[in-house]
């Protein structure tokens, strides 16, 4: 199966699971709907990888490291500023391959750093390109 199939089909896989997730259990004052990113957060020092399925916040991926929720992890950047734009972190990260590093866990998961082609998602969210995909976005 080719690389871009399968990231189809984790994409579908993932947004099957947000729309069978009640509402209630999807939602947060002042956040976006959130994926059931579930898996157990890896120790520190290993790494994982996987297709980003959201983008929580600036600072924070859904990476789909296996088919089910079971396997999603939640990622908090180490290396994204606290003022970093969703937006600008979709543009770089959304439904891209990435490898992360586990360098911490806190209650919500993962802490480390995660690349795309070699390179940091946060910052490639700097480049002037993905700023101006979210711009167009708003």
């Amino acid at each position: 199966m080719r690389c871009g199939a399968v990231a189809v089909m984790l994409l579908a896989a993932g947004l099957a699971a947000i729309a069978s997730t009640p509402a209630s259990a999807q939602t947060f004052p002042g956040r976006p709907p959130m994926a059931a990113c579930t898996a157990a957060v890896p120790a520190p020092g290993v790494s994982f990888s996987g297709t980003v399925l959201q983008v929580i916040d600036g600072r924070t991926l859904c990476v789909a490291a296996g088919p089910t929720p079971a396997d999603w992890v939640r990622v908090r950047l180490t290396d994204a500023p606290a003022d970093q734009d969703r937006g600008a972190l979709m543009a770089a990260a959304f439904a891209r391959s990435v490898v992360c590093v586990a360098t911490s866990a806190d209650e919500d998961g993962a802490r480390g750093v995660c690349l795309a082609d070699g390179r940091s998602v946060a910052a490639a969210a700097h480049d002037p390109d993905a700023v101006a995909e979210a711009a167009a976005w708003r």
